[in-house]
């Protein structure tokens, strides 16, 4: 015979729920308690004696006989006058050394010419002078770069790099003797 055990279940249920209220209200009041004695008694047990550390301050004032600081470098620098000279560029460089370079970015590089090609006129629509050219690597594979330029200075290398990194295509600078 089968015995219906759900009226059984639904009672233990109703008594488990029942004890477990009555059983944290002691905890929550004791802590309560608890918490109310600590706040009450904690600043007595912090406590201390306010005169007894300006007693202190002062007594270690006294023995340091402290005695005011003077900055003279306001009245030794004022009448100092260091010239700085004027940065030079890299291009001045250059010249001191009497080699000769131009500044090519390199936009990118692909295995196919068609990609390459493509990138090339996009270039050339943004007023970038841009050529393609192909070379080998040392597995003997054929790579053809985007290169935009030559330029004779970085300034103007600058201006065109910041066209380029607004249009989102990254570059990379190349610099190659005469």
């Amino acid at each position: 015979m089968s015995r219906n055990n759900s009226k059984n279940a639904a009672s233990r249920r109703s008594k488990n729920q029942s004890d477990g209220e009555k059983s944290s209200r002691p905890a929550f009041l004791a802590g309560l308690f608890i918490g109310a004695l600590i706040m009450y008694f904690l600043p007595t047990l912090l406590a201390t004696n306010p005169n007894l550390k300006s007693d202190v301050v002062s007594d270690i004032v006294k023995k340091a006989n402290v005695q005011e600081l003077q900055f003279d470098f306001y009245e030794l620098l004022k009448d100092n006058e260091i010239l700085v000279p004027e940065t030079e560029s890299i291009d001045a460089d250059n010249e001191k050394l009497g080699k000769d370079y131009q500044y090519i970015l390199q936009v990118g590089s692909f295995k196919s010419s068609d990609e390459a090609e493509n990138l090339k006129v996009s270039l050339l629509l943004m007023n970038l002078a841009a050529e393609s050219e192909s070379i080998k690597n040392k597995n003997g594979e054929t790579w053809h770069r985007v290169l935009v330029g030559p330029f004779a200075n970085t300034s103007k290398m600058a201006s065109a790099r910041a066209k380029l990194a607004q249009n989102s295509i990254e570059s990379l600078m190349l610099k190659r003797e005469l």
